[in-house]
């Protein structure tokens, strides 16, 4: 078994480095005319299969250290860039959305729902390092192009033991494409429906001590509109220009350095308009954004056992709207900054235990027209720990723990377990039990936001009580619908969480994952009304209210099916629910309306929380033709109906036009390699054009697409 481990000795964190887009090629053709060719390093492509359970691959997001995936002792998935590619997708979003147990939710964004919690409990990391950049909790993950990803790495569980906060649900973690060649460059281009445009180049060099890669992602679309009568686009026009480096040395047999950064910035206009006391007025919409990060690593072999890594983080993101009319223009700004430094040390302590611990520093600050105050700022202190002990060779223990120390919501401390038995053959059974939190955000504490056009206020709950009285003074305050002075600190929210899973091969085609999960969460974070103003709107803030649980099943089968066919079948069962709404509806408290009469609600009444799909699935064909050089992937999903809002005013999903209907979205892609650098891929996405303008509007219909790619070597 040690064996497999020795590997988390190499060098694990890869990032980026920041350049502007205006000098971008002429930087790719300084750096293809300047490196010095060198032998190329012999490390082998990683296999092209869709099958990724079964590939002898060396993963880190589960546990901090490099490990071979069938050992990873928690449920982890890992997509590949080749398979990647023959999906033919373009952002991380429409990649997560075709895998089991992955919906994707779309609310200020599009977000991923993973163990039935909302995109927000999800930590998204690159090469290890967070992503910053939320808005109401969602981190929308169209910012992200696959053009430069090596792998997806997704760890599903509470994984707060070794990430902190945001990590309640589970970790995706995109690891990005290392030199590998003496040269290499690449380009390619794609047409597609809505005049939506997709061109990348990379280019990269590998030396004896030096690697160095650099790649720009530019993504477009003139936008689609699917109400022309109402003024405005449903889905606007945009550009993105996504750009990348790394740059990594190894400058003695003891001695390594990764440098790199991502910079993106997105443009995005649009004309809105809406109906006010029968006016009809128009604004002009603007929206900028940009994040950048750079991330330098240093890793140190103390000995042959030891290796000591020092990581710095430092990222920001900033967005700014503008509304514009022909009386003037209002300016709504949030700029995020992010700053890290890790150390953490890996440690082989005998033949079958591993120790890592680590700590750091986080410094996090926000400036923004909707928080209370100029600048809010925090830090956070935290240390870890891990041991990875392996008895026997048919059994894996793990422990970790993480106590992190908050300025604004104290210490929290986050322990976990996993074991992992490995029966002869193909058999592993994997069970853990851990803790996760997510602590409130900038805006649930701070925020202070008045919608001019609805009327309706948001306030943070850390003001809360002071501002309701100065709205009082100020006689913006009808009726309070709280005591002022009940409100207290909120806290992080917590759960526990319970996973088994196995994997084992029912036939040598036929390979079978099953997984069982239960989180029960407490102090859950929730929108309440709390004052009534007198222009009838509601004036909202936070509270510490709901304890609920998500508990279901995943799984998947997978079949190949000789050389060329192999699919793929996905599905996932979800139960998630209010305990506070069971025990009420227990006790006779809770009423629905039928046929003009109240009645009281049963457990059967009560669909659980909204946007919760009970049953979900994927389905993934994927056929490879050798001789023409041709491969086509067909891919499914499907989630069945899902609750979207209360319409008979008692607050809980039990009425049947509470709900959005089920639908099914098929995607088909076509690659051929047409000369042994060039390859083609056509397909189509969405292929019977679903559409659902008032509760899904970021459905455009059927998108067709072409694209062209050559390489060099």
């Amino acid at each position: 078994m040690i064996v497999n481990i020795v590997p988390l000795l190499g060098t694990r964190a890869k990032v980026l480095t920041q350049f502007s887009r205006s000098t971008l090629l002429s930087l790719l053709i300084f750096f293809g005319a300047s490196q010095v060719w060198a032998q190329k390093n012999g490390s082998a492509p990683p296999p092209d299969s869709m099958w990724t359970v079964e590939l002898p691959l060396m993963v880190v997001t589960a546990t901090r250290t490099a490990i071979s995936l069938r050992d990873v002792p928690v449920p982890t998935k890992v997509l590949l860039s080749k398979e990647i590619k023959k999906r033919g997708v373009l952002r991380l979003s429409d990649l997560l959305a075709e895998e089991p147990g992955m919906l994707q939710v779309h609310y200020f964004g599009a977000g991923i729902q993973l163990q039935g919690f909302d995109s927000e409990y999800t930590l998204i990391l690159i090469d290890g390092q967070p992503v910053i950049g939320r808005n109401g909790g969602t981190l929308d993950l169209e910012r992200f192009a696959v053009s430069d990803i090596e792998s997806v790495e997704i760890v599903q569980g509470p994984s707060s033991s070794l990430y902190g906060s945001e990590a309640l649900a589970g970790v995706i973690n995109l690891r990005t494409r290392k030199a590998s060649h003496p040269f290499s460059a690449s380009a390619a281009y794609r047409m597609q429906t809505n005049g939506t445009r997709n061109s990348t180049l990379s280019a990269e060099s590998r030396g004896s001590w030096f690697g160095s890669r650099i790649s720009y992602d530019r993504y477009s679309s003139d936008g689609f509109d699917l109400s022309p009568e109402v003024l405005g686009l449903t889905g606007p026009g945009f550009v993105t220009h996504t750009s990348s480096a790394k740059f990594d040395a190894k400058l003695n047999d003891r001695f390594s350095v990764v440098l790199g950064a991502r910079l993106a910035i997105q443009d995005q206009s649009n004309k809105i308009g809406f109906d006010r006391s029968g006016a009809q007025l128009s604004f002009d919409e603007t929206l900028n954004q940009s994040d950048w990060s750079v991330t330098p690593e240093l890793a140190w072999k103390l000995t042959s056992r030891n290796k000591l890594t020092l990581v710095g983080h430092v990222t920001s993101f900033d967005t700014r709207r503008v509304l514009s009319d022909e009386e003037g223009r209002s300016t709504d700004r949030f700029e995020q900054n992010y700053r890290k430094i890790e150390v953490q040390n890996d440690l082989i302590l005998g033949s079958g235990l591993i120790l890592n611990t680590g700590g750091g520093i986080i410094y996090e600050d926000v400036r923004a027209d909707r928080i209370s105050g100029e600048k809010r700022a925090n830090r956070t202190f935290y240390a870890f720990s891990q041991q990875q002990w392996f008895p026997i060779d048919l059994l894996q223990i793990t422990t970790s723990a993480r106590l992190d120390r908050h300025t604004d919501y104290g210490t929290r401390f986050s322990p976990r377990g996993a074991i992992m038995f490995k029966a002869p053959g193909s058999l592993r059974v994997r069970a853990s039990v851990g803790s996760g939190f997510k602590a409130p955000s900038f805006q649930q504490l701070y925020l202070d936001f008045t919608n001019a056009v609805a009327g309706y206020t948001v306030i943070g709950a850390a003001d809360a009580g002071t501002a309701l009285q100065e709205l009082d003074e100020i006689g913006q305050i009808q009726t309070f619908l709280t005591d002022p002075n009940a409100f207290a600190e909120i806290r992080p929210e917590s759960s526990v969480a319970y996973n088994l899973s196995t994997d084992f091969d029912l036939t040598p085609i036929v390979h079978i994952h099953v997984a069982l999960f239960r989180n029960n969460v407490k102090d859950l974070i929730e929108t309440i009304p709390v004052a009534s103003k007198p222009n009838g709107q509601s004036v909202f803030s936070y509270i510490n209210l709901s304890r609920i649980y998500t508990q279901g099943l995943t799984s998947e089968i997978r079949v190949r099916s000789g050389r060329s066919l192999s699919f793929a079948i996905g599905y996932q069962y979800l139960d998630a629910r209010d305990r506070d709404v069971l025990e009420k509806i227990e006790a006779g408290q809770v009423f629905g309306r039928r046929n003009g009469r109240d009645f009281r609600l049963t457990r059967s009444d009560y669909g659980g929380l909204y946007n919760r799909s009970r049953h979900s699935g994927t389905l993934q064909i994927a056929y490879e033709h050798e001789r023409s050089r041709t491969s086509v992937r067909i891919r499914g999903t499907y989630r069945s109906r899902y609750g979207y809002s209360d319409r008979n005013g008692n607050l809980i999903l039990d009425a049947s036009n509470e709900y959005v209907s089920g639908y099914t979205i098929w995607n088909a892609t076509v690659s051929r390699t047409m000369r042994p650098r060039m390859i083609f891929r056509g397909g189509i996405n969405n292929i019977f054009a679903y559409t659902n303008l008032e509760f899904v509007p970021s459905f455009s219909g059927r998108q067709v697409f072409a694209s062209l790619s050559y390489s060099i070597h």
